[in-house]
């Protein structure tokens, strides 16, 4: 099983790398996209003004996607020198990486950062993404996959990691106008705006079965 940190983990590496490494690894955080991929896109790949990276040069047979990213990272990454038609050379940046890292885990006393790989943000980010909307068809649009069975690992992932959640809610993410109908047809309520990714979020409560009688105590099933 991929190894998954914590957030702040993530971002104490993010905060304490150099200026360039640090754009990749949040890029990396924010899009869930193969170091291959990211390591590829060339500044024509940025649109600054809709803030999506594409991933046109995919890789491991992953499908090609537009991915949404916060305004900060965009700003960072037009700030950054345009010496040539790629942004990142990660040759370099891989080299820097596993000797900052080294440097990061022993002055924070944390032997956890060392297990923390360019793919480790992907794993995170599809694990995060499932957490957050129990929709495994929109993890596997995110990650690029072409097969189902490659992204069904994030399940497993989520729930050793949230294994004392108990969601009340089946949760669906809606990418345009037609996908919101269908989940309002289907009983789902809107429950927040946009995330990075431009998706919005709808829920709706699981079916509870009661069982039991009244002389005992009451307990629900979720289906």
């Amino acid at each position: 099983m991929p190894f998954i940190p914590t957030e702040v983990e993530l971002n104490q590496l993010i905060a304490s790398v150099g200026k360039k490494l640090g754009i990749f690894l949040q890029a990396l955080k924010e899009t869930g996209a193969d170091p291959g991929e990211l390591g590829a896109i060339t500044w024509a790949d940025i649109n600054k003004e809709i803030r999506t990276i594409a991933i046109n040069r995919p890789v491991k047979g992953h499908s090609p996607r537009v991915l949404s990213v916060s305004p900060e990272l965009t700003t960072r990454i037009e700030a950054l020198p345009k010496y040539s038609q790629k942004i990142f050379d990660t040759f370099t940046l891989y080299r820097n990486f596993y000797y900052r890292r080294k440097t990061i885990a022993k002055k924070l006393e944390n032997p956890r950062l060392l297990k923390i790989t360019f793919i480790t943000f992907r794993h995170w980010k599809g694990t995060m993404e499932y957490h957050r909307t129990k929709d495994i068809l929109y993890v596997k649009k995110i990650l690029g996959h072409k097969n189902i069975q490659n992204t069904l690992i994030y399940i497993d992932l989520e729930t050793a990691i949230f294994r004392s959640a108990n969601d009340e809610f089946t949760v669906r993410v809606a990418n345009n106008v037609g996908e919101a109908f269908a989940l309002i047809e289907a009983g789902f309520e809107y429950v927040t705006g946009e995330y990075n990714d431009g998706g919005k979020i709808f829920r709706k409560r699981k079916q509870r079965i009661l069982y039991g009688s009244l002389k005992t105590t009451y307990q629900f099933r979720y289906i």
